[in-house]
């Protein structure tokens, strides 16, 4: 992997451009990523390491990004819940997570105690031992700092909820702008799910990646356990709870019925022979 294959790897998850640069640090390769903007208004993220075995991220706010700041406290309970499980899942796999606001640390429990406008934040976080097999430096940059940066745009309002389809009736070619459902579209509750439940069918067990090679590497479909259809509003989707990898067949399968079968209802259509 290098800093090309890092910049691909973040556009495609998140479908938005970014900047990736390599650098050095104390003598060690470091990288420093962001979301494209030419208003120096965002952030980037500068991922280091230390003798080969400690990995750091730091959260770097750009000269004009006091707005922005200010626009990560007002996002809504479903974003502000989505921002704590990212956090929560750095610490599952080991990262030291730490986050403060107006210097105070920020209540990774409770989020209706977050203050109401954000001057200042600072957010860090450390891996240690962070190399199991080689000195792979971007792979573990993208690793860690595609996980890091899904904590901080799950505060951004940059998700996109439209997108242009041809529909039945309509001339070839001609396009119709359709608002899609913010919870299909939304690419940080499928990143989310992948990285705590991986790749491998829940229904079936196939991962692709195993089976064809490097042309299967990380393709799965997600599957909402409560169809898109019934989520009203001002429901909060929990995509550890309501999101689940599933292959393409199982995920056709789930949705033969109305409503579609439970996960655990077709493990049980497949283990009792059912289908043949």
């Amino acid at each position: 992997m290098d800093i090309n294959d890092i910049k691909k790897g973040l556009e495609s998850e998140y479908d938005i451009p970014f900047l990736v640069r390599e650098t050095r640090d104390g003598g060690e390769p470091a990288f420093v990523i962001g979301p494209e903007n030419k208003g120096k208004e965002l952030f980037t993220l500068f991922i280091s390491f230390r003798n080969k075995v400690r990995l750091h991220i730091e959260y770097q706010p750009e000269k004009y990004s006091a707005e922005f700041v200010n626009s990560m406290s007002c996002q809504p309970i479903e974003d502000r819940m989505r921002f704590v499980e990212y956090a929560h899942l750095l610490q599952n796999l080991g990262a030291k997570v730490e986050i403060e606001v107006n210097g105070m640390d920020l209540d990774l429990v409770n989020v209706t105690n977050w203050p109401v406008k954000w001057q200042q934040i600072k957010m860090h976080m450390t891996k240690m031992p962070v190399f199991e097999d080689n000195d792979d430096y971007p792979s573990e940059a993208y690793k860690w700092g595609s996980l890091f940066m899904g904590m901080i745009l799950s505060l951004a309002d940059i998700v996109p909820i439209h997108e242009e389809t041809i529909q039945e009736g309509f001339t070839e070619g001609d396009l119709q702008r359709t608002e899609v459902n913010r919870y299909e579209r939304n690419p940080l509750n499928r990143k989310l799910c992948l990285a705590a439940k991986g790749y491998d069918c829940q229904i079936c067990g196939i991962n692709f990646e195993k089976k064809y090679g490097a042309i299967g590497h990380k393709f799965i479909h997600v599957h909402h356990i409560i169809p898109v259809s019934q989520i009203g509003p001002g429901y909060v989707i929990k995509p550890l709870e309501d999101l689940l990898p599933v292959c393409p067949n199982c995920h056709a399968m789930l949705h033969r019925t109305d409503p579609p079968l439970l996960p655990d209802e077709l493990k049980e259509l497949i283990s009792t022979g059912d289908g043949e």
